[in-house]
């Protein structure tokens, strides 16, 4: 029984002096973070002037080019970032060019299988139409893309849709909207009287 006691009387002091260790000092704080910093900084892959190619059953799907990419390989949310900007180029089945898409910034989740673009995005698909928004996710498994941000959609120079709101497959020819806001068509002359 001794023995017993010893072991919860050693598992007691072990207790208290993990609590009394456990301090707020603001340096010591700083210098943790500073040191996890570090440790993840060293665990993301960093490349430039990167080309990806994306395919299905053998057919060219997408090609996405970065000036920068950081691949952070964490076990549980792995992630290929694009901070410096995007340019996407997407393919029908025959391998002819269906849209091209431009952003800012970019994020890839590898288990989701989902890119989030975000910033100044801006598709023209080959219809001469041209798609602005915030913010596209292109779920890549279902091989769809979708916002709910204000979208802008300028249909040659016929007219321009505003909405709240898009759904599309990966060409961008065959979209729908989910709450139109307001339509201005373009070729419609405007009278003046002086």
């Amino acid at each position: 029984m001794n023995w017993i006691q010893n072991i919860q009387k050693a598992a007691i002091l072990s207790m208290a002096a993990f609590l009394f260790s456990c301090g707020n000092d603001s340096s010591e704080i700083a210098d943790m973070s500073e040191r996890n910093a570090i440790r993840d900084s060293l665990t993301v892959e960093i490349a430039q002037d990167v080309t990806i190619t994306y395919t299905d059953s053998a057919i060219l799907r997408a090609t996405i080019a970065a000036p920068l990419m950081k691949r952070f390989p964490d076990k549980g949310n792995p992630r290929l970032e694009m901070p410096e900007g995007v340019h996407a180029v997407f393919f029908d089945g025959i391998g002819d060019t269906s849209s091209v898409l431009d952003a800012k910034y970019a994020m890839h989740y590898e288990k989701d299988d989902r890119i989030e673009i975000r910033d100044s995005v801006v598709v023209l698909n080959r219809n001469d139409e041209e798609i602005t928004t915030d913010e596209l996710i292109w779920d890549k498994k279902k091989r769809t893309v979708t916002s709910d941000r204000p979208v802008r959609v300028r249909i040659r120079n016929e007219k321009i849709i505003k909405a709240e709101g898009f759904e599309s497959d990966e060409s961008f020819l065959n979209y729908k909207f989910k709450k139109v806001t307001g339509i201005v068509y373009l070729d419609e002359e405007i009278d003046t009287e002086e």
